[in-house]
């Protein structure tokens, strides 16, 4: 049985103690405790990912810009550092166009769009905490200009109504590889962190409206459509047909809840809320009936994400308790959201 929402913790609480277990598990160097067992930070794993080192560190430094107050000290030092050491994997291509100067984000010798859009997405919230301050040399030119060679990177990976999505990075091959999320996360970071391109506006259309993400649920192509909409990058129409779909998608399939794991239902929460927040603010976009019942699942998703809740710990679920970067992002980010829906 799920708890109904008003039973639900307040949200900030969530939030903050998300925030303060993050800080304290970025080291000196920057990197993350990538993932450890719940309550025992010293239990830890093997493993790191470039990806979800960035969007860790974007929910870090959008939750001290939306939670005012809650910047303290240690929380700005360890976003300082995340940061760092995000730039120093940020390289320019060998084979890079003259006169394009881009900037690509390297891990185990390729670049993968995801983590463009990612990193993108990190440092445009980094750029709004006006009290941050960056180490010497955090990143390879001054931010303004480091955001400018990343976003030509990703956007010279469009191709056709797609994008490419890894390139070994010292020859700039092509791999086959395509993830489901990648395209969502290129486009959200391209639209957060500067304007829209004519390439950048057609690609976007196109994939809505084909109802690219409907089948995968997917909560970044939830974000870039919402970015779409709120930028007038595409046509209200377009926006409300293509997120009514992929609500209806996500509403009508709950398989997800099933597995009993706590990152596969928040990430459908933060598409949920995160539509929710559009809808505030584009009276007339959704049906009313579509947003009660958004709203709804949302609040059992919430319920259910904290079965797997501690002291500002997500664990993956009822078959192991790691904690890893990603589950207290996704987690605590859509808890985020249902605080500034006023909800809690």
């Amino acid at each position: 049985m799920t708890a109904p929402a008003q039973t639900l913790p307040r949200s900030d609480t969530v939030v903050t103690a998300s925030l303060a277990h993050l800080a304290r598990i970025v080291l000196p160097k920057g990197r993350f405790i990538y993932a450890h067992e719940a309550g025992d930070t010293a239990t830890v794993h093997d493993g790191y990912n470039l990806l979800r080192h960035c969007g860790t560190l974007w929910f870090m430094a959008r939750a001290t810009t939306l939670i005012p107050g809650r910047a303290d000290p240690d929380l700005l030092a360890a976003i300082a550092r995340a940061t760092a050491y995000l730039g120093q994997r940020l390289a320019p291509p060998p084979w890079a166009a003259p006169g394009r100067p881009s900037l690509g984000l390297v891990g185990n010798g390729a670049v993968k769009l995801g983590g463009l859009g990612l990193g993108l997405l990190a440092l445009t919230e980094v750029a709004a905490i006006p009290a941050l301050i960056l180490p010497p040399n955090a990143l390879p030119h001054p931010l303004p200009d480091t955001m400018s060679r990343m976003r030509q990177y990703a956007l010279d990976e469009i191709d056709g109504d797609d994008f490419r999505h890894k390139r070994v990075f010292a020859t700039g091959e092509v791999l086959g590889f395509r993830s489901d999320y990648y395209t969502g996360e290129a486009i959200f970071g391209l639209l957060m962190s500067g304007p829209s391109t004519p390439d950048l506006t057609r690609v976007t259309t196109a994939l809505m409206r084909q109802g690219y993400g409907f089948a995968q649920q997917s909560h970044w192509m939830a974000y870039a459509a919402c970015e779409a909409v709120a930028r007038s990058v595409v046509p209200e129409a377009l926006g409300s047909a293509y997120l009514t779909g992929l609500m209806e998608a996500i509403l009508a399939d709950t398989h997800y809840r099933a597995r009993r794991q706590s990152t596969p239902i928040a990430c459908r929460t933060e598409a949920l809320t995160r539509v929710l927040l559009l809808a505030r603010d584009h009276p007339g976009l959704l049906t009313p009936d579509l947003l009660n019942r958004i709203r709804s699942a949302a609040a059992e998703n919430l319920a259910l994400q904290l079965d797997w809740y501690g002291d500002g710990q997500f664990w993956k679920g009822d078959d192991a308790r790691k904690v890893q970067i990603d589950y207290i992002q996704h987690n605590a980010t859509a808890f985020l959201h249902w605080g500034l829906l006023g909800e809690g």
